[in-house]
């Protein structure tokens, strides 16, 4: 139970109200266990045990995303966005608003929707280096109020869980300020060669594509895997760049400018997949800095991207011959994937 007045309220309907509160004040009262992490109207709860054997339960969220969060509020790259907290109705809690706009609430205070937010502003809060501290006063989020009992704050978040999904690609072409983002976009919208190939609304490209041989999201995660882009003018040089890079790949990659060839190739080959941007990538960071460095692209072609290579198995694909071959799309298999043909690529460049 805690006790809270939130300001400048205004009622919406009988149990809905909304107000707005700043960052660090949100961030005070997630570490001061005002407002508190309720499973039975979230994501529910994870069993753990403790050293001396003791079940502990604990909140399931999840890291990655508080983090994407927390560096997004660091950069000033965030738009505060609607946070929901429900004063749990069971019989005990009060809620009251004056004609000043106060709303007196005693009992659960619970969030609702942006538990990821809170526990990044939380983090924020925490640092202590001076050039990395943010000032969360300047942001100020719209919070709704609800004060809905355990089932009627459920069916609300099921509705939240409802809400629009969309892929990482799309999620990325949306995104105005990733240096990596730039340098993609401009190899669409500018270099011409990408433009028709590149998925910008899923992830997957699947076999009945005729066009589309990369996603966008690939292309994005692939340049951040390879290039450390400090600022715009490093992006639109690296596009200039990538831009020739491409023309060149995809006119010495057979699976790159025939369809039937990259139909045909895909049982056994890596070498017309989505994934294998990854690697395509790799290649134009050897090859970057060597000012003849087109006479060296064919060489793609020498780099075993058998699936059935032994080198890749376990690491990069599963299964086999007999059942089809998969490939592990993780970040530790990209990681192993840049790796590997940053590595077999050299070779070649050296016995050339």
């Amino acid at each position: 139970m805690a006790k809270y007045t939130f300001h400048n309220t205004v009622q919406l309907s009988e149990n809905e109200y909304q107000t707005a509160i700043a960052g660090d004040e949100l961030a005070r009262l997630w570490k001061n266990g005002i407002i508190t992490y309720n499973p039975e109207i979230q994501r529910g709860a994870k069993v753990k045990f403790d050293k001396e054997n003791n079940e502990i339960e604990e909140a399931i969220y999840s890291k990655a995303n508080v983090r994407k969060i927390y560096e997004s509020i660091k950069s000033e790259q965030y738009y505060p966005d609607l946070i929901t907290l429900n004063i749990l109705k069971d019989g005990e809690s009060i809620v009251s608003l004056d004609k000043k706009g106060n709303l007196e609430a005693d009992g659960q205070i619970n969030i609702a929707d942006g538990q990821h937010r809170l526990r990044a502003l939380s983090m924020l809060a925490d640092v202590t280096e001076d050039d990395e501290k943010v000032d969360l006063s300047k942001l100020k989020f719209p919070v709704k109020i609800t004060n809905f009992n355990t089932v009627q704050a459920q069916q609300q978040f099921y509705q939240f869980s409802q809400g629009l999904k969309i892929s990482s690609s799309r999620a990325e072409y949306f995104n105005q300020k990733d240096f990596a983002n730039i340098v993609v976009k401009k190899l669409i919208e500018e270099g011409k060669v990408l433009d028709g190939k590149v998925e910008v609304v899923k992830n997957i490209i699947n076999k009945k594509e005729t066009e589309h041989i990369v996603s966008f999201a690939t292309l994005v995660n692939a340049i951040k895997m390879s290039y450390l882009i400090d600022d715009e003018q490093e992006a639109e040089e690296l596009a200039v760049y990538l831009n020739e890079f491409f023309d060149e790949l995809i006119n010495v990659v057979p699976e790159l400018n025939d369809y039937n060839k990259r139909l045909e190739s895909k049982d056994t080959s890596l070498a017309g997949e989505n994934f294998a941007f990854y690697g395509y990538v790799a290649v134009s960071k050897v090859l970057f800095e060597k000012e003849d460095w087109k006479k060296y692209v064919s060489l793609v072609n020498k780099l075993d991207l058998d699936k059935g290579a032994k080198m890749w198995y376990g690491m990069v694909i599963k299964g086999g011959k007999s059942q089809g071959y998969a490939i592990m799309n993780s970040s530790d298999s990209r990681k192993n994937f840049v790796s590997r043909i940053t590595k077999e690529f050299k070779k070649l460049l050296e016995n050339k």
